[in-house]
């Protein structure tokens, strides 16, 4: 963010410049495929209700109730003979389809459409092909798997150098409405671009800066070291509930040693919270391949312990997966202090554990309310507008960012800030960036071979 109108410039100024200009450079493209792609997601659910409309929306039926989910399952085997259920999710509203994912026998996952009113199947689809799912993956990794991960860490932490180094350059040396707060649309040329790049930007600062750290947690690398600390501090850990027994059927286990050694980590499902993704769960009594005697039909019956009544649905039941595998009821409603995760032995039917919201720790809580924040959930429609307003302000300024640079570089050069004898950077901006390697190692690790090579500060 520069100041075209301002002929005198504080010292260090060219040096912060030169940091906030190569920072944007490489963040800025791949920083408008993740906004843009996380304005997308916002509304998940309404574009696969109109992606699968004819296969997830099923006529009201209020005189019918919906087959038990035992029924249901039946169903779903005698259509996909030879398949294995993955899990299912009840609907959201009362004129959708339940979704059951199954492995079938070739080994590919499949989602089938399920009335549950009437008993029929209404369509299936490939997970895979879903265009959220597709969304989902460009924000999280770029279409490029681990690697493409530890990408999206980069620019999300390189982002908050970024705007940091922004607000620096934009900080007036006089205060005044045009140029400051007003875009200087008029003046045009550079000028223009420079107010469309800075000032929305300095408007959509502690946003940004929000829906980064909220993000952060799924990160490959911060989010994982993050979930670390709970192992030596309480008040991160996940779920402090696991630090002791976990309970059976809601009273402490009676040896918890014997416990705590049939410990496994949760299902690989991509909408578990945080905090359960990251907190161990316990393993089921038997050996084999984690179904037992106890079936869908127990599941069910444990289904009042969550409460849909004050926060509406949201229900993922995920079925044991290979030896001492569980059963796992995943309750995610759109606020955060709904969520209840409930794990079944599929051998007994005791809920080895019963994880909500009274049971997480206080970070947990704030990643919790970050992360439906963060989707456009916790406050509703309102929320989901916000966000898309901040993503597309975003994208706008960032792109007048490119315009100015395009337009103020000399014709085939690079264009970066040239430092002049005497430029240092300013201490505070200094310790500030210092801080952000020591609390972000990836941008610590990259900020290394940039100051061994004298780049940013010559």
């Amino acid at each position: 963010m520069t100041n075209a109108a301002e002929p005198i410039r504080p010292q260090g100024y060219r040096t912060v410049w030169r940091w906030h200009f190569y920072a944007a450079l490489w963040t800025a493209p791949l920083l408008i495929v993740l906004t843009l792609s996380g304005a997308i997601y916002l509304f998940d659910r309404e574009i696969d209700a109109a992606w699968n409309r004819s296969l997830q929306t099923v006529a009201p039926a209020p005189e019918l109730a919906p087959l038990p989910l035992a029924r249901q399952e039946a169903i779903v085997k005698a259509a996909q003979p030879g398949a294995s259920v993955l899990r299912v999710r009840l609907p959201f509203k009362a004129d959708e389809a339940v979704i059951w994912t199954v492995r079938r026998a070739d080994g590919a996952a499949q989602d089938m459409f399920l009335d549950a009113r009437r008993g029929r199947i209404t369509g299936t689809a490939d997970p895979a092909l879903q265009p959220t799912n597709l969304v989902r993956k460009v924000h999280g990794t770029l279409l490029a798997g681990e690697i493409g991960s530890h990408v999206v860490e980069l620019v999300a932490c390189w982002t908050l150098v970024m705007m940091a180094t922004g607000v620096w350059l934009w900080w007036p040396r006089t205060w005044k409405a045009r140029g400051v707060f007003v875009p200087r649309i008029a003046a045009g040329g550079r000028r223009m671009w420079r107010d469309l790049h800075a000032i929305p930007s300095i408007f959509l600062a502690v946003f940004v800066i929000l829906l980064v750290m909220t993000g952060l947690p799924w990160s490959a690398f911060w989010g994982a070291q993050f979930a670390k600390l709970g192992e030596a501090v309480p008040f991160i850990a996940p779920s402090p509930n696991f630090h002791g027994p976990p309970e059976v059927d809601g009273k402490p286990a009676g040896d918890p040693h014997a416990m705590h050694k049939m410990m496994a980590m949760p299902p690989a499902d991509p909408k578990l919270p945080w905090t359960i993704r990251h907190s161990p769960v316990p393993q089921g009594s038997l050996s084999g391949s984690g179904m037992g005697p106890v079936g869908i039909a127990r599941i069910e019956a444990l289904l009042p312990l969550l409460d849909r009544a004050h926060f509406g649905e949201g229900v993922r039941i995920i079925y044991p997966q290979g030896p001492k595998g569980v059963f796992t009821v995943s309750y995610v409603p759109d606020k955060a202090e709904g969520q209840r995760t409930l794990y079944v032995d599929p051998g007994t039917g005791r809920v080895l554990g019963n994880v909500g919201w009274a049971d997480y720790s206080p970070v947990a809580k704030a990643v919790e309310w970050g992360v439906m924040t963060h989707m456009g959930r916790q406050y509703g429609l309102a929320n989901q507008l916000a966000n898309l307003a901040v993503c597309l302000m975003l994208v706008g300024s960032v792109s007048a960012g490119l315009v100015l640079w395009w337009r103020r570089r000399p014709q085939g050069e690079l264009g970066a800030p040239v430092l002049q004898t005497g430029d240092r950077m300013p201490v505070g901006v200094k310790a500030l960036l210092a801080v952000l390697a020591v609390l972000f190692p990836l941008v610590g690790a990259t900020m290394l071979p940039a100051l061994a090579w004298g780049r940013l500060r010559r």
